[in-house]
């Protein structure tokens, strides 16, 4: 398949999103951890972890979204998926792309609403921390609207290869991947990581 450079981009911020998402819920567990530990030692509190830790997940969340897509990590149940003809089955890969763009435009709609309402009233949350709604309300909106953008893109990346019937670019942009994919990701990995290894011993 050429080289699409928009698609790469995308491939690169979502990556990056989904790398920060992890370590800010890792950093939440941490804080929870720390805080059910002091709660236990010495009866105190931190205060607000476990508000933290929800606006991480939330945050965390949304950011890993498009990284998922783009890789095709979602959960599919394939037990029929696989004997389906090259057409048929690019055109369910295609209607399930449209479904997660439905959803996720119909949420990121919704969920603008309520940045921008609070941003309007200057909310914040109803805790000692007494944190501004509107910044983590916007990080998990923009979340949501970057795998809203990453989504489309995926649509009209994966309709021009069924009108090109190009069954094999379908697959690799938006087909379930199979278990031949998954072990040869897998030994992949594992021989990078060899050769990391071997690399660090001859240093």
């Amino acid at each position: 398949m050429a080289a699409d450079p928009l698609f790469d981009t995308a491939q690169r911020v979502s990556r990056a999103g989904a790398l920060a998402g992890g370590l800010l819920m890792l950093a939440a567990a941490v804080l929870v951890s720390v805080d059910v530990i002091v709660r236990k030692l010495a009866n105190v509190t931190l205060g607000g972890a476990d508000e933290l830790a929800g606006y991480a997940l939330a945050i965390g969340s949304t950011w890993s979204f498009a990284f998922v897509l783009l890789n095709r990590g979602n959960v599919r149940i394939d037990a029929l998926y696989h004997r389906l003809s090259a057409p048929l089955a690019a055109a369910c890969d295609l209607l399930a792309v449209l479904a997660l763009l439905a959803f996720g435009g119909v949420v990121a709609w919704h969920g603008w609403g309520v940045v921008a309402q609070s941003w309007a009233r200057n909310s914040h949350s109803n805790s000692s921390l007494a944190v501004p709604l509107v910044v983590p309300q916007a990080l998990w909106w923009i979340g949501y609207a970057w795998f809203v953008a990453c989504a489309l893109l995926l649509l009209v990346r994966a309709t021009a290869r069924v009108a090109a019937r190009d069954w094999p670019a379908v697959n690799r942009l938006v087909g379930a991947r199979s278990i031949e994919e998954d072990a040869a990701d897998e030994l992949a990995h594992a021989r990078s990581l060899q050769a990391q290894g071997g690399e660090g011993g001859a240093r």
